[in-house]
Order: structure tokens, then C-alpha cells, then sequence
């Protein structure tokens, strides 16, 4: 994203209904300037300052572009605190502590107190040790204001925000041995908030993977999961956290084949999803992450019947939080579509999917994606006779692999194949195949490669 082009995506994220209570704030305004540029922004699919400029060339403001685009900036982000007020604990009690200090200059400390401690209360409920530390320093500047010369309170005070840095330290530990578990250890001490304990139990799930001591690492994640759900108030707060760690579960249960219990879990932590009511794009990335495991798992038990609707459900899912859904995020879920319907021998479906990514791929795809939809396209066209189509998408696929690169030896002899036996009767292919099979075993298709479309299995099932 360019600097230039932050309000144009800012504006872009708003849904109906931000948009709609920040043109209410702005009532009795509806001349302001800043008021036009956006609705000329919102009407851009594409932003584009030029026309902008020239939109608007009879307005003395264009002169200072950059200057009103800053303040439509600024009063954006000032609506969506707004609307946002009570998106979190964390922003609710950020709004106290702003309180709190607009009343410390008022000298209106009694009130600062009442506030105080109702900030502390919470903040200590939902563990916001960060933010506790800023509570008690307000504290002791209140009660510094009312009694200065009372040190044994307020040693107990500086005392606490000592206690809240500790947990604060912890966390900056965590995070760090987070990055690179073989790197760092981790203290014994136990943690006293959650999400300190999330991190740490993390860490010890990927050195007992490390170690590959594969069912202790699945007990933990699990002993995790039944000590969240045990503080439905914080699972309900921290949702995306909780999210994080089940899906790393999945993620374990899928890469040692157990497919069924993965399954049953997907559909529980959906249920459990709906109840959220704030989706944040931290949610809707673990979303995103689970409906890539499902789609795992629909890949290798080639018999489910549901993938239809999952695959509906995935983009209606995707359609609906678009603005939070990066494009190539699409990309690789419509590859994911054509691949699964390739595999389950649905070549129509297939076909619809790859045609959707190539006629409408921009400069901004991923290149591997775009690269494999059209050996996929190959593959597709092949399974369905279209010997003229083929031979031509062949052609257009080795100019394409020469100006990216040197075509090896696995490309050539696809390539080759493909065209050479397309027209074959089913005796004919299957001697071919065959043959296909022992020269790629001599000379092996790279496993990342497989990672995208699994040549070895499709020659395999033909043989």
C-alpha cells in the first residue's frame, strides 16, 4: 500500500454502518470539503488521485490535497473510536483512563478516584496487566494530588505497578520465545494470566513437537483449550486467542491423519465462533486458517460430500468480510476449490474455478498460484478430451515456463505427454501412464511441488 493511498483502503474497510454514523457525526456539515472527498473517494474502485485532482479542480482545497486528506483521516479514525468504544475491555478501559486524565487537569479528583477504581476492577477481571500499570500510576498521581505527604500508601501503590511490569515482562519473554522455541527457555514460575499461560504452554507444544514426543504435545494443547473454556469471560474477550490455539490443534490432528476427530472439532468451534458478536480481522484470520484445514481434510478423504457447501460457506464467508480478506487470500482458496474438484474427479467444477482465477488474475498474484491454475487447467483439459484446447494451452505454457525460467525435465515430460497421448483409447493411456510413472521416479517431481498440484497421485490412480 502507498502512503498515498492509506485514507483510499481506510475508507474502503468501512462497513455500511461505520460509514453511515460517521456522515451522522458530521451533521450540519454537509458542505464541508472534506465531506465531498469522500464520497469521491468511496466512489473509486481503484484510487486514483489524478482524477481526484481534476474532479475537484474548481475547489480552492485541492491546492492543499494532502493537508484535507489527513483531516478526513483523522476524523474517520475519530468516528470509529467513537462507534468503537465498546469493541473491547482493552478500548473501554483506554476511554476511562482518557477520562481520568481530562478530570486530574479539572482537579476533579474525586471523581478520578470513583473512576480508578472501576477501571482496576475490570482491567484486574480480564487480566489487562498493561494496562493496569497505567491505572495505578494514575492512582498515585490522584492520591499524591490529595495527600502528598502519605508514602506508606503511596508505596503500596508503586508496589502494585511493580507487580503488573513483572506480568508485562513475562509477556515480552513469551512473545520472544514464541518467535524461536529452540532458542529460548523459559522460566518455571507459573504465569498468572491466561494469556501469559497460553504463550508459555505454545512454547513448551513446539519443543515437545521438536522432540517428537507427538502425544504430550497434543495432551497440552488440549489441557489448554478445557482451562479456557473454564473462563468463558476471558474466552469471549480474548476469542481469537482461543481460535489460535484449537486451530493449532486441528493442524496436529490433520498432519497425523485424524481426520474424523479434526472434523467433529471444526464444527464445534464454529458453533462456538457464531456466539461472537465482534469480528475483528484477527478473528477472521483464524477463520480463514480453519477453513484451510477443513479444505485439508476434504482434499485427503476424497469421499466427503459436503465440500459443495463448504466451499459455498467459504465464500459467502469471504464476501462478506472482503474488505479484511487480502486478494491473494481469494487466490489461493478458488486454487484450493479447483484443486479439491479436480481431485475428486469433478472436472466441470474444476474447470469453472480455473477459469475464474485466469480471467480475472491481476499483476499482484502470487505467481506460483497463477503458475499451477494453469498446469491445473492442462490436467483439466486432458480428463475432459479437449485435444485441440490442450495442445494450444500447451503451447502458450512453455512460452510462459521459458520466460520465467529454464523448463525441467518433470514440465517437459508432462508437457510432452500430455499432448502426445490426450487422443489415446483407456488401454493405450494406461500403458502410457505407466511409462510416465517410471521416468518421474527416476527423475522425482520436487515435493514442493506436489504442495500445489499432485502430479504423482494423478498418474498413480491412471496406472
Amino acid at each position: 500500500m502507498k502512503k498515498n493511498e492509506e485514507l483510499f483502503y481506510l475508507i474502503k474497510s468501512l462497513t455500511k454502518s461505520e460509514k453511515r454514523y460517521f456522515k451522522l457525526s458530521a451533521q450540519g456539515n454537509e458542505s464541508a470539503e472534506y465531506l465531498h472527498l469522500f464520497d469521491a473517494i468511496e466512489a473509486q474502485k481503484v484510487y486514483d488521485e489524478t482524477k481526484i485532482k481534476t474532479l475537484f479542480k474548481d475547489k480552492t482545497f485541492v491546492l492543499q490535497l494532502t493537508t484535507i486528506k489527513n483531516y478526513l483521516k483523522q476524523r474517520i479514525l475519530q468516528s470509529l473510536r467513537s462507534y468503537h468504544s465498546r469493541i473491547s475491555k482493552n478500548a473501554e478501559l483506554m476511554d476511562i483512563i482518557r477520562n481520568v486524565e481530562i478530570l486530574y487537569h479539572k482537579g476533579q479528583y474525586s471523581i478520578c478516584k470513583s473512576e480508578l477504581n472501576r477501571a482496576e476492577k475490570k482491567a484486574k477481571n480480564f487480566q489487562q496487566d498493561m494496562l493496569l500499570f497505567h491505572i495505578e500510576d494514575w492512582k498515585r498521581k490522584v492520591h499524591q494530588a490529595l495527600y502528598p505527604q502519605d508514602f506508606t500508601t503511596l508505596k503500596t501503590i508503586i508496589e502494585k505497578q511493580k507487580d503488573t511490569l513483572d506480568s508485562t515482562n513475562e509477556y515480552i519473554d513469551l512473545l520472544l520465545a514464541n518467535v524461536d522455541p529452540a532458542q529460548f527457555s523459559l522460566s518455571h514460575k507459573k504465569s498468572v494470566s491466561l494469556q501469559n499461560k497460553t504463550l508459555k504452554t505454545l512454547h513448551k507444544y513446539r519443543k515437545q513437537l521438536l522432540s517428537k514426543h507427538t502425544d504430550k504435545a497434543r495432551q497440552t494443547l488440549e489441557n489448554l483449550i478445557k482451562e479456557w473454556e473454564q473462563s468463558p469471560e476471558l474466552l469471549k474477550e480474548y476469542f481469537a486467542m482461543y481460535f489460535s490455539v484449537n486451530n493449532n490443534l486441528l493442524g496436529f490432528l490433520v498432519f497425523n491423519k485424524q481426520y474424523k476427530e479434526a472434523f467433529v472439532r471444526i464444527l464445534l468451534l464454529k458453533q462456538k465462533a457464531q456466539t461472537i458478536t465482534t469480528i475483528s480481522a484477527a478473528i477472521i484470520k483464524e477463520t480463514l486458517r480453519l477453513y484451510n484445514i477443513e479444505l485439508e481434510i476434504h482434499r485427503n478423504l476424497k469421499d466427503l460430500h459436503t465440500t459443495h457447501e463448504v466451499i459455498n460457506e467459504i465464500q459467502t464467508f469471504i464476501n462478506t468480510h472482503k474488505t479484511l480478506v487480502p486478494n491473494n487470500y481469494w487466490l489461493s482458496f478458488r486454487f484450493q476449490f479447483a484443486n479439491i474438484y479436480f481431485l475428486k474427479e469433478d472436472y466441470k467444477k474444476a474447470l469453472q474455478w480455473i477459469n475464474d482465477i485466469l480471467n480475472h488474475q491481476t499483476k499482484k498474484d502470487r505467481k506460483d498460484l497463477i503458475t499451477h491454475t494453469y498446469w491445473l487447467n492442462l490436467l483439466v483439459h486432458y480428463e475432459l478430451g479437449n485435444g485441440f484446447t490442450l495442445r494450444y494451452l500447451i503451447d502458450s505454457m512453455k512460452k510462459q515456463l521459458r520466460k520465467q525460467k529454464n523448463i525441467v525435465f518433470y514440465e517437459k515430460t508432462i508437457l510432452k505427454f500430455l499432448s502426445k497421448t490426450v487422443e489415446y483409447d483407456a488401454i493405450e493411456k494406461r500403458k502410457a501412464f505407466i511409462d510416465l510413472n517410471d521416468q518421474l521416479e527416476e527423475y522425482p517431481i520436487p515435493d514442493h511441488i506436489l504442495g500445489y498440484v499432485d502430479f504423482t497421485e494423478w498418474i498413480f490412480k491412471k496406472c
